[in-house]
């Protein structure tokens, strides 16, 4: 029986509660002897998460959450144990069957079960289908879904085409709110005008001059500027903190407080079960908190600004940006 490999992010705490679109279809990659292996992200349970920052007091107070005994434990033993007790939390909770199933066994029935309820809810059968089937399916349909919103015609193209042309779009789009020209521009010069001129726009809004600093230390300055607003507007201390803490409380309490908004129980919940049970009340209240990455622009963010930067005759940093890092809606510092 071929098996489905998961992928894991920080050995293995990722259990993802929701299948994204573009980038849920563009992380999927399948070896030559068609074995799938999913980069889950985004929304995930456990201590994983869009903006959650890994750490022993992290690691700890999950496992206090869940029961399970911490002294003699080192962080690498502690995961797993928190894995396991994750996976047979939601199997339960699925009403799978547990007794003398192992963790690998038991992953691969909630994959299958909860790409059956994403199928379903988008109309595609399930019946006789394998993960690896309903997985490709249900990212050709988000693909579509995404088309139709951006005005792209789906007929007779195949994926890459699509994705090239949402792509084109969305930025087309963004590109036209901000009121830059994108006659001639490829998608890599387009994203960074777009970037930069995200940047001083909300710099400008922030009160924060730029003037002579490059787009990367522009970006940190209003990044900072803003998380610390935030948290004062939520009610959150900022004393003795990194900057990552404070956004990652202030992503904790905004999330905490449209489960209330949608009267949803806090109480001995983490941030990553809040987010799974507002996807499935309403997956709209929960995009609305964590589905963009930087001020507005999905995609953009601190991957654009890692790797290999040169100086343009400006003296300003240009960003090598992929066509792949346009939609991707990985965790970055900028996602709040």
């Amino acid at each position: 029986m071929k098996k489905t490999i998961i992928g894991f992010s920080l050995a293995g705490l990722l259990l993802a509660g929701g299948y994204a679109t573009t980038s849920f279809a563009a992380d999927t990659e399948t070896s030559a002897k068609g074995e799938l292996s999913w980069k889950f992200k985004n929304k995930g349970f456990g201590l994983h998460g869009r903006g959650v920052t890994i750490d022993s007091e992290t690691v700890l107070q999950r496992a206090e959450e869940l029961g399970i005994k911490t002294e003699g434990k080192d962080a690498e033993t502690l995961i797993g144990e928190i894995r396991e007790a994750e996976i047979l939390k939601e199997a339960k909770k699925l009403g799978i069957k547990t007794d003398g199933k192992d963790a690998e066994d038991l992953m691969e029935e909630l994959m299958l079960a909860k790409l059956k309820k994403e199928a379903a809810e988008l109309g595609i059968k399930t019946e006789g289908k394998d993960a690896e089937a309903l997985h490709e399916e249900i990212g050709t349909a988000k693909l579509k879904e995404e088309a139709k919103e951006l005005g792209v015609s789906t007929e007779d193209k195949d994926l890459d085409t699509l994705k090239n042309e949402i792509q084109t779009a969305s930025l087309n789009k963004k590109a036209k709110e901000l009121g830059i020209s994108t006659g001639g521009k490829d998608l890599q010069t387009l994203s960074e005008e777009i970037f930069t001129a995200s940047v001083k726009k909300e710099a400008e809004k922030l009160g924060i001059s730029i003037e002579g600093k490059d787009i990367r230390e522009a970006w940190h300055e209003v990044f900072s500027v803003k998380v610390k607003k935030e948290a004062k507007e939520l009610g959150i201390s900022i004393d003795g903190k990194f900057i990552q803490q404070i956004a990652q409380e202030v992503r904790e309490k905004k999330v905490a407080d449209v489960a209330k908004d949608l009267g949803l129980s806090t109480n001995d919940k983490s941030t990553a079960d809040l987010i799974a049970e507002i996807e499935e009340k309403d997956s709209a209240k929960l995009q609305e908190v964590l589905g963009e990455n930087f001020m507005g622009i999905k995609g953009l963010g601190m991957k654009e600004l890692r790797g290999s930067h040169g100086h343009g005759k400006d003296g300003s940093m240009k960003q090598r940006v992929s066509k792949e890092g346009l939609t991707d809606t990985s965790t970055d510092s900028g996602s709040l």
